[in-house]
C-alpha cells in the first residue's frame, strides 16, 4: 500500500528551509534551487508545490507569521514567564521584550527574516497587506497586558485603536531590536532602556486612573 503524503507537511517543510536561508544570508539568497538543496529534496518537488519564487515567498510569510512568529514566539515568552508574577504587567512585558529582541542564534535570525519580510513589504502591496494583521495583533497584546489584562493565545482581537502609550513601546521596541542585531546597542542595554520606559509608563497610567465613584451620604 503506497505511503499517505502528507502535502501540508511537506511545504512546511520546504518552506523552513527558505526561512532558514533568508535568516543566515537574506531573501536575495532565495532561489528554487537553492531551497532544494537546504530541503534535502529535488528541484521538481519544489516546483511540485510552488509554481514561482514569488509564490513560495507568500508562503513562507504566511507560514512564519503563524508558526514563527505566534507558536513559537509565545512559547519563548511563557518559558520566561515561568514562576513569574504575570499579575504585573511590567513583568509580563519585560518577558515580551526579552524574547522579541535579538539575543541567540533563533532570535537573530527570525529578527533577519522580519526585516527582509519588511523591506519587500515596501515595495510589495500585498506582502504589506499580509504583514498589517501581526504589527495590530502585538499592538493589541500589548494594550491589554498595560490595561491589566491576561490576553491567551489565539484570542481574537478587541479591535480598539492603541492608546499612544503602547504606540510608542511597540516603536521602541522594533527600533531597538534593529539596533541590537545590527550590535549598535547590547542586548542587556535595551532591555534596561525598555524597563525604564515600562516604569515611567505605568507608573503614568496608575496615576491617570480614576478613582472609585464617590459615595453619596445622606439626601
Amino acid at each position: 500500500m503506497p505511503k499517505k503524503v502528507d502535502h501540508e507537511q511537506r511545504r512546511s517543510h520546504i518552506v523552513e528551509a527558505l526561512l532558514r536561508i533568508a535568516g543566515e544570508r537574506g531573501l536575495e539568497a532565495v532561489s528554487l534551487r537553492e531551497v532544494a538543496a537546504e530541503a534535502g529534496v529535488s528541484m521538481g518537488a519544489v516546483q511540485h508545490y510552488f509554481a514561482s519564487k514569488d509564490e513560495m515567498l507568500r508562503y513562507a510569510m504566511r507560514h512564519w507569521l503563524s508558526f514563527t512568529v505566534h507558536q513559537r514566539f509565545t512559547r519563548a515568552v511563557q518559558a520566561r514567564l515561568a514562576g513569574a508574577d504575570v499579575s504585573d504587567p511590567a513583568v509580563v512585558l519585560h518577558a515580551v521584550a526579552a524574547a522579541y529582541l535579538p539575543h541567540d542564534e533563533e532570535s537573530r535570525a527570525n529578527a533577519k527574516v522580519a526585516l527582509a519580510f519588511i523591506g519587500r513589504a515596501a515595495d510589495e502591496p500585498a506582502i504589506a497587506e499580509a504583514l498589517r494583521p501581526a504589527h495590530a495583533g502585538l499592538l493589541d497584546v500589548v494594550g491589554r497586558i498595560l490595561s491589566g489584562g491576561a490576553p491567551g493565545v489565539g484570542e481574537p482581537l478587541t479591535g480598539r485603536p492603541a492608546p499612544d502609550g503602547v504606540r510608542r513601546f511597540i516603536a521602541l521596541l522594533d527600533g531597538l531590536r534593529l539596533h541590537v542585531l545590527a550590535g549598535a546597542v547590547a542586548y542587556e542595554d535595551a532591555l534596561g532602556l525598555l524597563d525604564r520606559y515600562l516604569s515611567e509608563t505605568l507608573s503614568e497610567a496608575l496615576v491617570d486612573m480614576p478613582g472609585p465613584p464617590a459615595v453619596r451620604r445622606g439626601p
